[in-house]
């Protein structure tokens, strides 16, 4: 509230919540804390802390047929080597969205298509990431050194500062898939580091598929792995609704 004709929301008016009625005394008092980058936090108390969630947010919708179109479309206008990661953005239809390059809240989501023989070259990034693969065949992730093997409605894990590359071998098919990133978190947060490998792409350092082998089991035991300790996944446990 800032002044004494400030109607006050019924329901702040309880024990527990900002209920000071300003003062000529407390003006001043403000301007000084503000003369010192400070602030009274009753001042805004209400507001940062709102009874539930308020989103910036709208729903939107992608339908599949539409974005495949695009993605498609970018295969003939992009060579992946120059993008550095040729994904079709999905941004909220919201002015947060657009600045934040959000999908929803503090995420990141997009679709990338690759041809066979095509490369995402190695890098790594604080952002963590997730894939599902939505069409295709023959395409792979090496994180860490580890190869994985992906195919349609396999859904893989990247945890956050593992180097990691994608691709799709020479004699496999388009493939299509949709990546989920916290970006938008890790810039507000300002911890977002981001580097490329010293090689387009990494040497597989295990054999292949070793991850899923170990943890794609319901109730697998859990091993060591150098991947900054964190396991990956790859398996068809998830489907996602398509228009026709």
């Amino acid at each position: 509230m800032t002044g004494n004709s400030t109607m006050i929301d019924p329901r702040d008016d309880v024990l527990g919540r900002s209920r000071v009625t300003d003062t000529p005394e407390l003006e001043a008092f403000y301007q000084e804390l503000a003369a010192r980058n400070a602030g009274a936090f009753w001042k805004c108390a209400n507001a940062i802390e709102p009874w539930e969630p308020e989103t910036r947010y709208r729903p939107t919708l992608w339908r599949y047929s539409e974005m495949r179109d695009m993605c498609l479309r970018a295969l003939d206008l992009v060579k992946p080597e120059e993008a550095g990661r040729r994904v079709v953005t999905l941004l909220n239809d919201s002015d947060a969205g657009r600045e934040n390059v959000a999908v929803c809240g503090w995420l990141f989501s997009g679709m990338q298509a690759m041809r066979p023989g095509e490369i995402t070259p190695a890098h790594r990034h604080t952002a963590s990431a997730h894939r599902f693969i939505m069409e295709g065949k023959g395409a792979y992730t090496v994180v860490d050194g580890h190869h994985i093997t992906l195919g349609a409605n396999d859904y893989v894990l990247t945890p956050g500062g593992c180097w990691h590359d994608h691709g799709v071998v020479a004699d496999g098919e388009v493939s299509i898939w949709q990546d989920g990133l916290d970006i938008p978190l890790m810039n507000s947060l300002e911890t977002n580091f981001y580097a490329v490998y010293d090689q387009p792409a990494q040497a597989a350092a295990f054999p292949t598929d070793d991850l899923p082998l170990t943890y794609g089991g319901g109730g697998a035991a859990a091993r060591r792995h150098r991947c900054m300790g964190k396991a990956l996944f790859a398996g068809d446990g998830l489907s996602l609704g398509r228009d026709a």
